[in-house]
């Protein structure tokens, strides 16, 4: 009996648990919400800074969390959108193409806030060295609200690797 009740109790705790941080949300939103992660690829692989600036609120806070091969700074935090643009801007700008393929998104849901895992794999072909090119793998964290379109609050990008 006292097994029953255990693993009753731990069922129970898992059912409260996931109904608590992920409310059903109808798939328009699930597929607005994966057009916002889009639009974040497409607007840094066509350097359309302006599409790019369009996902974010206006303070944003990104967190990126670079592997010590890839980029100069290994932890690097910026507050805002037009300052978070302008650092993309720049990185980018050493690069001729880039293309980031995004995996399926898992959306959590709490009423308010959507929180988005996509891994990540980002392939940067140098603008100095044509024949030279490094893959990045990791995967962002965004969280989202609903504005009058869906806008990124908060972003973290977690390298988890390079060549």
């Amino acid at each position: 009996m006292k097994n029953y009740f255990l693993a009753f109790t731990f069922l129970l705790f898992i059912v409260i648990n996931f109904s608590v941080y992920s409310k059903n949300i109808d798939a328009e939103t699930r597929f607005e919400i994966i057009d916002v992660m889009n639009k974040y690829a497409i607007g840094i692989d066509t350097k359309d800074f302006s599409l790019f600036r369009s996902i974010f609120s206006e303070n944003v806070e990104v967190n990126i969390i670079y592997t010590p091969n890839f980029g100069t700074d290994n932890n690097v935090y910026i507050k805002g959108a037009n300052n978070w643009v302008k650092y993309v801007d720049k990185e980018i700008s050493i690069f001729r193409n880039t293309q980031h393929m995004l995996g399926n998104p898992m959306i959590s849901f709490d009423g308010k806030v959507a929180i988005v895992r996509t891994d990540l794999r980002a392939i940067h072909y140098y603008a100095d060295k044509p024949e030279v090119s490094t893959t990045f793998w990791g995967y962002y964290e965004t969280h989202m609200i609903k504005q009058k379109d869906w806008k990124i609050i908060k972003h973290t990008l977690t390298g988890m690797g390079t060549n």
